[in-house]
């Protein structure tokens, strides 16, 4: 078993566990920077998402409507 700076032993359980946690965070850390870089071109895409999706959507309305009368 490893010892800390401090001459306590360290648990290699937990010793794993702030691994990941200290690998998480920095995961998150860069996701966080590539979304902030791209913000403008993410709402781009979102609007244009919302509306192609709600073209759709009202077209798709229509022909149903209109097939049914």
């Amino acid at each position: 078993m490893r010892t800390s700076p401090w001459g306590r032993a360290v648990h290699p359980v937990r010793e794993a566990a702030a691994t990941v946690g200290r690998a998480l965070a920095r995961r998150r850390r860069r996701l966080r920077i590539w979304a902030l870089a791209r913000r403008r071109t993410a709402l781009s895409q979102l609007l244009r998402g919302i509306c192609f999706g709600s073209g759709s959507g009202l077209v798709t309305l229509i022909v149903f409507r209109l097939t049914h009368r």
